[in-house]
């Protein structure tokens, strides 16, 4: 989406965003401008991409980074201790899934502390934000928010590839 999905549906871009507030802003546009109402499509459909981008932590946070960091994000942002940790989750994912009989419980548990972690992360980034009203010109706020989204990503796949689900 080449357009801000933010100045879309007229919203402060934030880590972290109140769903209900995104949704009535979405329906008020909708309101406005539905083609089945007879008007103009374009609008309509800028708002259901804005809506859709806008409403995921992870894609919420790639527009940010689009419109106010650096995109792609550099992946030397990440750290190495996060890649190993992920390598060997993988490798624990890849063991399980060739087994006769798979127990996924560390595996799981592995997974499940490392969204956890993120989540803390993504609270403290929310808190950096909000203390910080020039924010999107903040390099290293920025840059941390670029290795949240990124290590999500690293993440995403681990669990879609635990589910037996290949991304493209």
């Amino acid at each position: 989406m080449d357009v801000n999905p933010f100045e879309i549906l007229q919203l402060k871009p934030s880590p972290k965003m109140d769903l209900g507030e995104m949704r009535k802003r979405y329906i008020e546009i909708q309101r406005k401008g539905h083609p089945d109402l007879g008007n103009d499509s374009g609008i309509s459909e800028l708002a259901n991409k804005a809506y859709s981008l806008l409403k995921s932590d992870e894609s919420r946070m790639a527009e940010i980074i689009k419109f106010y960091g650096v995109w792609p994000p550099d992946t030397k942002l990440i750290g190495m201790d996060f890649l190993m940790e992920t390598m060997e989750i993988s490798e624990a994912i890849d063991a399980v899934l060739n087994s006769n009989n798979p127990d996924i419980t560390e595996v799981q548990g592995s997974l499940t502390q490392l969204r956890k972690e993120l989540d803390n992360q993504l609270d403290s980034l929310q808190f950096r934000v909000q203390e910080n009203s020039d924010w999107t010109t903040d390099t290293d706020l920025l840059n941390d928010i670029s290795s949240w989204y990124q290590k999500c990503r690293y993440l995403t796949r681990l669990e879609k590839n635990l589910k037996g689900e290949e991304e493209l």
